[in-house]
């Protein structure tokens, strides 16, 4: 069974107030189809947050509708999606019991999971899909369904394993003997987060051991979007990671896909295949002057640039959108850093000049200069005259 595992499309993504609709669907269309034709797998998994929100945007929405199109309506290749916890699972899983006859399996309400079950030249696969679930929802769905002990479900990781169990409950003999392949959109312990992901809980939570997937041959895990093995290291339970770069704080991640192989004992091999989008997000870093010089080359990637001259640049931004008209953001570092190494001072022992040359030498690394020094002098010699008239 040749599968490829992708997840965290959020399609209608938003980086500071740019929509990146237009470059998801430049990727769809020119790196992830291209790829299918050339993988030609048996199968396709989404493992969650296929919208960026609940209520996605209509582009975003009939650009999901054309990748089903293609996917299914034309390469007639099951695809199997989950909702996750960005999505609004109601909407997303809209007349899925009608598609499901068409090899577009989409599941949101927990009420309505149930394994998928294909087959391949050695026998049949289950796929068992796990949509984002937290413990409310699941505690709702075992009660809807009659299933006991649902008010023993606290955590997530609770709210897990009773999902999986009913899941697995729902195949012959348990599942026992046949091929397992689990989608699962959580936080297993042991992965990488990134500052674009929303939070499922605080404080870790909502942190699940990745050995609840040990009854599968291989778990396609969406949420977390750096891709990424689980602390077991191994090929069986995976990140593939988000299509694209979502926040600069994933400007070194490498963004794909997962295509992998199980064969009829259920051993899994697995290869990551980096998309290159139309745009990168990258950061910049140099004074004014080195940035907008010609030896440095014009961009129209997502940029997050940092000014490092001395002295406030005035109207940074649309100066330098000019050359690079794609900047999100402009920060200035004038040389200073963290306060380190000031606590154990005894500032009472020292003068208001004192304190304010560490000041400067601690956060700009450079002494006060000449000039700078009979300022501040002047400076405090007024300050001191006010408190005397007082």
């Amino acid at each position: 069974m040749k599968f490829i595992h992708t997840a965290d499309w959020h399609l209608g993504k938003l980086l500071k107030e740019r929509s990146l609709t237009e470059d998801q669907e430049w990727l769809l269309e020119n790196q992830f189809l291209p790829l299918i034709d050339e993988e030609k797998p048996d199968v396709i998994l989404l493992s969650g947050d296929v919208y960026d929100r609940s209520y996605p945007p209509e582009e975003a929405v009939e650009l999901f509708d054309r990748m089903t199109e293609e996917i299914v309506g034309k390469r007639k290749i099951p695809f199997l999606i989950i909702s996750g916890n960005h999505d609004s699972a109601e909407r997303l899983a809209v007349a899925s019991r009608l598609l499901t006859h068409q090899g577009l399996y989409i599941f949101g309400p927990l009420e309505r999971v149930k394994p998928v079950i294909l087959s391949d030249t050695y026998g049949k696969v289950a796929f068992l899909p796990m949509p984002y679930a937290d413990p409310a929802r699941v505690r709702v769905m075992m009660n809807d369904l009659g299933i006991e002990g649902a008010e023993s479900v606290r955590t997530f990781e609770a709210a897990q394993k009773a999902l999986s169990d009913h899941l697995l409950s729902m195949l012959p003999e348990g599942g026992k003997g046949m091929r397992k392949i689990a989608l699962a959109h959580v936080f297993a312990a042991g992965g990488t987060s990134s500052e674009s992901e929303r939070p499922l809980s605080i404080g870790g939570y909502d942190q699940i051991p990745d050995d609840l997937f040990a009854p599968y041959d291989y778990a396609a895990l969406g949420h977390l979007h750096g891709p990424q093995k689980t602390k077991s290291d191994s090929e069986r339970i995976q990140y593939s990671g988000s299509l694209m770069r979502y926040s600069f704080n994933e400007v070194y991640q490498k963004k794909g896909v997962i295509i992998g192989n199980m064969d009829g004992e259920g051993n899994i091999s697995t290869s990551f295949h980096e998309l290159t989008p139309l745009r990168q997000l990258r950061e910049l870093k140099g004074t004014f002057e080195e940035l907008m010089a010609p030896e440095t080359d014009p961009s129209e990637d997502y940029l997050q640039i940092t000014l490092t001259n001395e002295s406030p640049v005035i109207d940074a931004m649309p100066k330098l959108r000019a050359k690079f008209p794609n900047c999100l953001g402009v920060e200035q570092d004038m040389g200073f850093k963290d306060d380190e190494g000031t606590r154990d001072l005894h500032l009472e022992q020292m003068s208001d000049e004192e304190i304010l040359k560490r000041f400067v030498k601690q956060f700009r690394e450079t002494e006060l200069t000449e000039d700078e020094e009979k300022l501040a002098l002047s400076i405090w010699e007024k300050v001191y005259a006010g408190e005397a008239e007082k």
